[in-house]
């Protein structure tokens, strides 16, 4: 039952997600400005996001790489012991 509810929760986080997302897209689509300063606004966003994307992977990278390294400090250890 409990991986349901999990299943369940993951299909309205991804909805929801997806729901705010078309949202602000139609927003900007409709909103009363030219083409030329949505688009501009459009690519300002998307390269703001893409190097939002770009740091959390590189972050991501790190923590994982330090928490391998402490996992081999630690079988070293006990393998010394």
């Amino acid at each position: 039952m409990g991986e349901n509810m999990t299943s369940s929760a993951k299909a309205v986080t991804v909805l929801f997600i997806g729901g705010a997302v078309l949202g602000a897209a139609a927003g900007m689509l409709f909103a009363p400005k030219s083409g030329k300063e949505t688009r501009k606004e459009v690519k300002h966003y998307a390269m703001k996001v893409k190097k939002d994307v770009s740091n959390t992977a590189q972050r991501t990278k790190a923590g994982i790489e330090a928490a391998f390294e402490k996992g081999r400090a630690l079988l070293a250890e006990a393998n010394a012991a």
